[in-house]
């Protein structure tokens, strides 16, 4: 519900006429239960603002007076008939800003809403600008201060996002990137992805120091609930966001250890069977060896997924390994290790039939054959996977840089989910 109600402001026909005016800044505020602090929030915002702005305010189920002192300002005030979080009142608010630059400030009076207009203004220059608590910083409390830091430090080490503050509840952004982001979050997470994903864009990024001020009403963060979705916000964003980290250095390495075990250790030659530590030592590496393998193909794919939907940018290795030319390449050696492996497989196989079917002495040279075969076919499907989506991603490679105003933003399909 949308309800537009004036009190103590402009006569009726000016207010629609500001409400007919174009709109380039949206000014979101998402609240729950903040009767104490929104009227001064909203009378810092009123006094700090001027034409092209709009105010709107994402009440998130409350059951105070919250939205009854919303609709007395000139302000558009939308409700959710239950509590859905705060990442939730974000979402609905973007879907309904009118702004192209959209500031999203706490309800609950911490922030100076006189930082506003510049953080316009800056948006003009930049795709994210973040406000960071410079003072005022002993009025939040200590453990949030601590869980700000070390989110701050994880952010930046996983996700190579610049700057600090990574959690703040005052910053601005266009509403074309924040659409293009597909925002996911319901919670206090929101922050997390909005900054990670604006890094995986690499939009531009300025920050400006403000004061931080004591808060007005019941706090609403619980630090341990809210702090254990943050980082398991993190994590997931990880695990799309930074294949190499997740899955194609560590695969690598793995896959090199065992590969070098079966070749050194465990030798696959039939004439060398025996010779090794035993035929368990084969088949934890051979096991490790089909891990690794698969953890570098699913980096892989994960880097071609999130760069289909608009993600991030192409990369270039990647792009060269997608090419005609290589893929023929692959499917070769997918080809060869398959054959080859078969073809040791039946051998030994024949060889323990025409034994008679005694005692099979030849493990360690089967599961070495076995693996060659599962390596091969698994090399073969990641491979055809991976044209399938370098097949859509490629109208991306000459596509503007996201920062600025381009941005390549494919259209999801109905439903889908990135995370």
């Amino acid at each position: 519900m949308v309800s537009t109600t004036l009190h103590r402001y402009p006569p009726l026909s000016n207010a629609i006429e500001d409400a007919l005016a174009p709109v380039h800044t949206t000014v979101l505020i998402p609240v729950y239960n903040e009767e104490a602090a929104l009227p001064r929030v909203l009378e810092d915002v009123l006094a700090s603002i001027g034409p092209g702005y709009e105010i709107l305010v994402i009440d998130d189920g409350s059951s105070d007076g919250t939205v009854a002192i919303a609709r007395s300002y000139p302000c558009r005030v939308i409700s959710h008939a239950t509590n859905r979080g705060k990442g939730a009142a974000m979402k609905t608010g973007l879907a309904h800003a009118r702004g192209e630059k959209v500031v999203f400030i706490d309800g609950d009076a911490t922030y100076p809403a006189s930082a506003i207009p510049e953080i316009s203004r800056q948006l003009d220059r930049y795709d994210v600008v973040r406000c960071v608590r410079h003072t005022g910083r002993d009025k939040i409390p200590l453990v949030n201060r601590l869980g700000n830091l070390f989110f701050d430090h994880l952010i930046r080490s996983v996700h190579q996002v610049e700057g600090s503050d990574m959690l703040s509840g005052l910053y601005g952004l266009h509403r074309r990137h924040l659409l293009a982001m597909q925002l996911e979050a319901d919670g206090f997470d929101i922050e997390t992805e909005i900054m990670v994903k604006a890094g995986m864009l690499a939009l531009s990024t300025h920050s400006m120091p403000i004061q931080y001020h004591e808060r007005l009403g019941e706090k609403k963060l619980k630090p341990l609930r809210d702090g254990w979705a943050i980082l398991l916000r993190v994590l997931r964003l990880t695990a799309i966001f930074n294949p190499f980290a997740t899955y194609i250095v560590p695969g690598l390495m793995l896959w090199l250890i065992a590969l070098a075990a079966l070749l050194v250790l465990h030798s696959p030659l039939p004439g060398a069977v025996g010779s090794g530590p035993g035929p368990h030592a084969v088949i934890v590496s051979a096991m490790a060896f089909l891990t690794g393998f698969q953890l570098l193909m699913l980096g892989g794919v994960v880097h071609l997924y999130t760069t289909r939907h608009g993600m991030r940018r192409p990369n270039r290795i990647l792009e060269l390994l997608t090419r005609p030319s290589l893929r023929l390449i692959t499917y070769g050696c997918a080809g060869l290790l398959v054959l080859v492996g078969g073809l040791w497989t039946l051998g030994l196989v024949g060889a323990w039939v025409q034994g008679g079917l005694a005692a099979f002495r030849s493990g360690e040279a089967l599961v070495v054959a076995l693996a060659m075969v599962v390596g091969g076919t698994k090399l073969f499907a990641t491979t055809l996977l991976m044209a399938l989506f370098a097949s859509t991603t490629a109208g991306n490679r000459d596509a503007p840089d996201c920062r600025g105003a381009g941005i390549h933003v494919p259209s999801a399909e109905p439903g889908h989910s990135m995370l």
